[in-house]
């Protein structure tokens, strides 16, 4: 299982010294169908979907919000890579076979954990290349994944005007991933809960990043309209 016990580090720690706007030729961008991260669909430039999130309503009294994040394979064969359950009065837990092959349930704050004080934004997390990477959001660049150790960067998140492809000229929601070992689905899961920290990530717009604690509510609807 891809999970590390938290250690020390400093208090503020360094940023991604390598950050660079620059596009490598074999990033991968994924864009958001719809500009909403509770159920939307994320494609390349060329229209081809990659990844499905569909998010249901909780109940007051009864099961928890749930999210479900799938890897479309095949023309209508989708692939479950995690659930997340949105717990109430418990930490958020989330089912994957992505860790190490097999079902696991564990809660969240096991896979994506906290170094240093109790406040920090960042959000640490074991990879399958067993390097340790971290989530955090660099003012004027966008929500950001790099390497721990080498401070390189893996993947950002941002809001910009497409240039190319099926989208051109329309002010999209990207998530650019640069060419890693790191894998994909785990990205990609790790992203859609720090979105989920944010208690906008209920509205209709891709939230801005802020450093609050999980919250619950708000989920939409299941619905597969794109």
């Amino acid at each position: 299982m891809f999970v590390k016990s938290a250690t020390s580090d400093s208090a503020s720690g360094p940023v991604c010294e390598r950050i660079s706007e620059a596009t490598s030729p074999s990033s991968m961008e994924l864009y958001f169908i719809r500009n909403d991260s509770e159920k939307s669909t994320l494609v390349s430039p060329n229209g081809l979907a990659h990844y499905q999130i569909f998010t249901t309503k909780g109940q007051p009294f009864g099961k928890p919000a749930t999210t479900l994040i799938q890897r479309c394979a095949d023309p209508g064969v989708d692939e479950a890579i995690a659930e997340i359950e949105w717990k109430r009065w418990s930490h958020p837990i989330v089912k994957s076979n992505i860790f190490d092959g097999r079902n696991q349930e564990l809660e969240v704050r096991e896979f994506l954990y906290k170094i240093g004080g109790s406040f920090s934004p960042k959000r640490y997390f074991l990879g399958n290349d067993n390097e340790e990477y971290r989530w955090m959001d660099v003012k004027d660049s966008g929500l950001m994944l790099c390497n721990r150790r080498t401070l390189e960067e893996v993947a950002r998140f941002k809001l910009e005007v497409v240039r190319d492809g099926v989208f051109h000229g329309d002010k999209k929601w990207i998530l650019r991933i640069q060419p890693t070992d790191l894998d994909i689905d785990l990205i990609v899961l790790s992203f859609i809960i720090i979105l989920k920290r944010n208690p906008g990530a209920s509205g209709k717009e891709v939230p801005a990043y802020h450093d609050e604690e999980m919250t619950e509510g708000g989920c939409g609807e299941v619905s597969v309209a794109l």
